[in-house]
């Protein structure tokens, strides 16, 4: 029998793929068989959404489900309505979910040690327990990993899921710090900057901001941008006991980078202005580059070396011992240049046409010097398939990196400042070509999910490889190898257009050939 006429008790004729009572009722669609001892997608998808409403009712109502704790395990979440016995029911602590997450959780800016994480995500205790992430980190990481099933369908589970986890997320990261656990802060924070970073891959982009402000403000008041600081400011916080080890201090420097990286990234983007602007603000980040995560628990970090003024020695080219090598800080630094050449253009642009002989000596200095660092920058960059036993992540964030250096050298040349430069049109074509070469290279078609904020850097390359083609167009030129390349990057884009929905704007090269 069916499951459609089994839950409504009606007798099935058993026809496939439609039987006779479905098809006469007009629902096809609701027609589905078990296939021999497996459950048909229906049922996994009603126990998910029963499972889901019993975790969220406990939570909504956390006296009455103690009231029947002695009858199931310590973990379950049942309606006390909906018991019927002493005999456990499902559990929501599942590994699934927090296994898709964590595959990508680098894209969405996650700075906790993933095992640590994973580890305590699965004990078996009720959501809210001091053992387990925070209620708001765990919906913000299951509202995550929904979004990586990538499946809108009316049907799935994500469509089903989707808007309670995003509300019940929201809604404990508003009260995140009135709470006891004792990684309320981090915990608070983590899920602040994994709730942008959603928002900004569904191209929700006012929200996106929002939640950046927001965590930008946690990281602040925590003292993120002060960790191992050479001055006694930077010696404790408010918020934030002392680390317990080298693991837990290398999570709060990610947490500084990914704060920072997220703020300039969508700044920049959105050509917006910056919640975390050092100089504007006179806020010193003093906080070390990060290493790989792994690194801090194999002993790599130093535990009494001190740092200062990390970010205004990178932005001035000041040689220090902190290099910043690890493939986190490859990215990091690699958006701050993208930010710093994008805030150059704004900055001399209104005047550039009618700049004073001393304001033109101050404006090609400026200029000589950030795209020397720039450039010095690129050529240091590791290519991304030259890392020994790289990780997945370690090879995004170098693509990523590789990509936004070279979208920092087009940022630049296209000041209005330099139209008309003899240099700036080949700077910007041969940038643009390596990004678009890196794409269709790099396997990118093995990963499921990419960055968010690769939508708006891989659009502003094809946008100057599509510039380009026009101008040979109208001047009579060779556009061929052009097309071609624009055409085998779309082919490669066309796959990302759910995690970077501004790449739905690119127009299809075959139109692009017929204009």
């Amino acid at each position: 029998m069916g499951i459609s006429c089994r839950r409504r008790k009606m007798r099935c004729d058993g026809v496939h793929p439609t039987c006779g009572q479905c098809a006469r009722a007009g629902r096809a669609e609701d027609c589905e068989y078990t296939n021999g001892q497996r459950r048909a997608r229906v049922e996994i998808l009603q126990e998910s959404i029963r499972e889901a409403e019993s975790r969220i009712y406990d939570l909504e109502h956390p006296h009455q489900a103690q009231s029947v704790v002695q009858l199931r395990q310590p973990y379950e979440a049942t309606p006390p309505s909906r018991i019927s016995s002493p005999r456990p029911q499902s559990s929501m602590v599942t590994d699934e979910p927090i296994n898709t997450f964590l595959s990508y959780s680098s894209e969405f800016g996650f700075f906790l040690n993933a095992p640590r994480f994973r580890n305590s995500a699965l004990i078996r205790q009720p959501i809210g327990h001091h053992d387990r992430p925070t209620p708001a980190l765990l919906f913000a990481v299951y509202l995550c990993a929904l979004r990586l099933t990538q499946d809108p369908s009316p049907q799935s589970i994500q469509t089903h899921l989707e808007p309670t986890f995003l509300s019940q997320a929201l809604e404990f990261a508003s009260q995140g710090l009135s709470s006891a656990h004792p990684q309320k802060m981090l915990h608070t924070l983590q899920a602040e900057i994994l709730l942008a970073y959603y928002f900004f891959a569904c191209g929700r982009f006012v929200e996106g901001r929002y939640h950046t402000a927001t965590a930008v403000s946690l990281g602040l008041s925590s003292g993120l941008h002060l960790v191992r600081s050479s001055t006694t400011l930077g010696s404790s916080s408010h918020f934030l006991p002392p680390p317990q080890d080298a693991t837990e201090e290398g999570e709060r420097i990610h947490a500084c980078w990914v704060l920072i990286t997220l703020d300039r990234a969508w700044a920049t983007a959105q050509g917006e202005h910056l919640n975390l602007d050092h100089e504007q603000q006179n806020v010193v980040v003093d906080t070390p580059w990060p290493l790989e995560m792994d690194d801090y628990a194999r002993g790599l970090f130093n535990p009494t070396t001190r740092y200062s003024n990390t970010l205004h020695k990178f932005l001035n080219n000041i040689s220090t011992s902190d290099t910043g090598m690890s493939t986190i800080a490859m990215f990091s630094k690699a958006t701050i240049l993208w930010q710093r050449a994008e805030s150059f253009g704004r900055e001399w642009s209104p005047g550039a046409p009618h700049l004073a002989q001393t304001q033109s000596r101050d404006f090609q200095r400026a200029f000589t010097v950030l795209d020397a660092l720039i450039d010095a920058f690129r050529a240091a960059l590791i290519p991304p398939n030259r890392i020994p036993h790289a990780t997945p992540a370690m090879t995004r964030a170098l693509v990523a990196a590789h990509s936004i250096a070279h979208i920092a050298t087009i940022q630049l040349y296209n000041s209005q400042a330099l139209q008309g430069h003899a240099n700036a049109r080949r700077k910007r074509l041969g940038a643009a070509n390596i990004v678009l070469n890196i794409i269709v290279t790099i396997p990118l078609q093995h990963f499921a999910f990419i960055h968010p904020i690769m939508g708006t850097v891989w659009l502003q390359a094809c946008q100057i490889i599509m510039d380009e083609i026009y101008a040979r167009r109208n001047s009579g030129g060779r556009e061929t190898e052009l097309v071609l390349l624009l055409t085998r990057t779309a082919d490669v884009l066309s796959s990302f257009e759910e995690t970077c929905p501004l790449l739905s704007w690119l127009p299809s090269p075959s139109t692009l050939c017929r204009s």
